[in-house]
């Protein structure tokens, strides 16, 4: 059996425990943690991570599978974990990424529960799909980056690791791209 089948085995496994608790996550209006430990645990976190970075290197009818799965268990599970998804896929298509970035976010993700997800959508702006630029500002400074501004919500952010914020450069012709920020941090 193939490492992917595996996975679906193990989503169908852990969709159970996932209906069992989504009520009552639902009633108290509470994270449900322990489904991401578990998810975590069955390797179901790596699945979009490049079998070169050590995942398992599902694309996106791998990842839809699983999300059925885990959908139909606990819906609010599934959004977060399509998130973790998306963003790992677009790593890795995206030559923008610098390696050393992309690895450490795959190796987190393999070692434990370390999800990411983006920050984009701001009160000033709504949501980018409109266009626009965004009001969040990246200035360069000595040590790198230093970002300012505001974000109105990001799916899953009581259990991400990672934030990929969508920013705009200060510069007299600003570029506008994804600034990666650890949760948890300053500011």
């Amino acid at each position: 059996m193939d490492a992917v089948a595996t996975i679906f085995d193990r989503a169908h496994l852990l969709a159970s425990g996932f209906a069992a608790r989504a009520a009552q996550h639902d009633r108290d209006r509470s994270f449900p943690f322990e489904n991401f430990r578990e998810l975590a645990d069955a390797g179901l976190l790596a699945l979009t991570v490049p079998a070169a970075r050590g995942g398992l290197g599902g694309g996106v009818r791998d990842a839809a599978h699983v999300l059925g799965i885990v959908g139909h268990a606990d819906p609010s599970t599934a959004l977060v974990l399509s998130m973790h998804y998306i963003q790992h896929l677009t790593i890795a298509v995206n030559p923008a990424w610098p390696p050393h970035l992309a690895h450490r976010l795959a190796r987190e993700t393999l070692d434990g529960i370390a999800l990411v997800n983006a920050l984009r959508v701001e009160p000033e702006l709504g949501s980018p799909a409109r266009g626009g630029l965004p009001a969040t500002v990246a200035r360069r400074t000595a040590d790198g980056w230093r970002l300012s501004g505001h974000k109105i919500y990001s799916t899953g952010a009581p259990i991400l690791k990672w934030y990929v914020v969508w920013a705009r450069t200060d510069e007299a012709e600003p570029r506008v791209g994804a600034f990666l920020v650890a949760a948890g941090g300053e500011g």
